[in-house]
């Protein structure tokens, strides 16, 4: 059976993600606001800051990734990137039907002054606007699809060519596979669910130390 996917935001993740998704079991629409050059995917340009909505013709899908991502490095292009983007998303999706949402967020919504382990029974205290940003955006996705919904947190993105890497880290060939695992399998839960997404660090207590633990123990292998 052909699995349907759909991948809003597509950039340096979605590309990523879609060399390793089986294209001979998936069809892979991927919305952008540019034109994408690549057989594997249908391409669907969209401005998610324009108020109007994405028309592809499918009436379902099994998977949603939504990937969003500031207009601007300040405090309007956060809020547009997460805020008003999200609600012209979750709008669009109104149209379809959707088995499952993989929502890609950010440990920005912990603060820098909470320090020590951090794992996702910890509050949620933002300390800069882009955390409190991310943190409404989670709410609004959570609200719109309850028990359809995964929201991975992402700790700081790097690759081979970063030349600064953040104590928590996660590697960009990483995150993708780690959506990708999400899109295959199914982990028992109740409700909403939230994942950090971090690579291996030694726990101190003097910084802000992000677990991998419930990632791990859902399957995933960083190997």
């Amino acid at each position: 059976m052909i699995k349907k996917i759909l991948i809003i935001g597509y950039g340096d993740i979605g590309k990523r993600l879609v060399k390793i998704l089986d294209t001979n079991t998936a069809k892979i629409f991927a919305i952008s606001r540019n034109d994408i050059i690549d057989e594997k995917i249908i391409n669907v340009n969209w401005n998610w800051l324009s108020n109007t909505y994405f028309e592809i013709n499918e009436s379902n899908f099994d998977s949603v990734i939504i990937i969003p991502k500031p207009s601007e490095l300040n405090e309007q292009g956060y809020k547009d990137g997460f805020l008003t983007a999200i609600d012209n998303i979750l709008n669009s999706l109104r149209a379809f039907q959707i088995k499952k949402v993989i929502a890609i967020s950010s440990t920005r919504v912990y603060g820098d002054n909470q320090k020590g382990l951090i794992n996702e029974q910890s509050d949620q205290n933002p300390t800069d606007y882009r955390g409190r940003f991310i943190k409404e955006y989670e709410s609004k996705i959570s609200k719109s699809f309850i028990k359809k919904v995964t929201i991975l947190r992402f700790s700081g993105l790097y690759d081979k060519d970063s030349k600064k890497i953040s104590y928590n880290s996660l590697h960009r060939d990483q995150a993708a596979k780690i959506i990708q695992f999400f899109i295959n399998n199914n982990p028992e839960k109740s409700d909403i669910d939230f994942y950090n997404c971090s690579e291996d660090s030694e726990v101190k207590a003097s910084v802000k130390s992000i677990s991998n633990l419930k990632l791990k123990s859902a399957g995933f292998d960083f190997k």
